[in-house]
């Protein structure tokens, strides 16, 4: 009967380890799909050359620029 007992606390401790691994490794999938999500295209201002996301930027021509007055500036040359 003792022989019975220890296989069953063995698997009983394997069983928890094998959902716990599982959890980890779904809280982790999870986490690292939630940040692609956030992902936002970032784009070049043609005067300046400075970096803004794409949603902040003025479009002109299919040209970028990150203030009205860099659009005025680089019309003008």
């Amino acid at each position: 009967m003792g022989i019975f007992r220890l296989l069953t606390i063995l698997l009983i401790i394997w069983l928890v380890y094998a959902l716990y691994k599982r959890y980890i490794k779904n809280k982790s999938q999870t986490r690292s799909s939630k940040k692609a999500k956030n992902l936002e295209k970032v784009v070049k201002c043609e005067y300046c050359a400075m970096h803004i996301p794409e949603h902040e930027a003025i479009v002109d021509k299919g040209r970028y620029y990150c203030t009205e007055e860099h659009k005025r500036i680089s019309k003008n040359k």
